[in-house]
């Protein structure tokens, strides 16, 4: 992950412990840094203690990277992706 690079250690966590919208600036950090990423309107917000990652990707393979980046941050049972998959003429 591009934010936990930054740091010598591999035990660096930007997102645990922290407020739900440190976690939504930190996945947002991350998706912005993704290569070749096909996202488009990616929204991610703080709903309580929730994140909430909106928006639609192209490809599946970018789905799950979102997914993961979203769970490794802010922790799966704190997540809810309603990210869909295709192309914005049928999201």
């Amino acid at each position: 992950m591009f934010l936990s690079s930054m740091y010598d250690s591999n035990s660096f966590s930007f997102g645990f412990g922290g407020s739900a919208s440190a976690r939504c600036a930190a996945i947002e950090a991350e998706l912005c840094y993704l290569p070749n990423f096909s996202g488009h309107e990616i929204v991610v917000y703080a709903e309580g203690r929730c994140v909430v990652i909106t928006g639609y990707v192209e490809r599946e393979i970018d789905f799950y990277r979102a997914l993961n980046i979203a769970h490794d941050i802010a922790g799966a049972d704190k997540v809810v992706f309603r990210v869909s998959l295709g192309t914005a003429a049928s999201a």
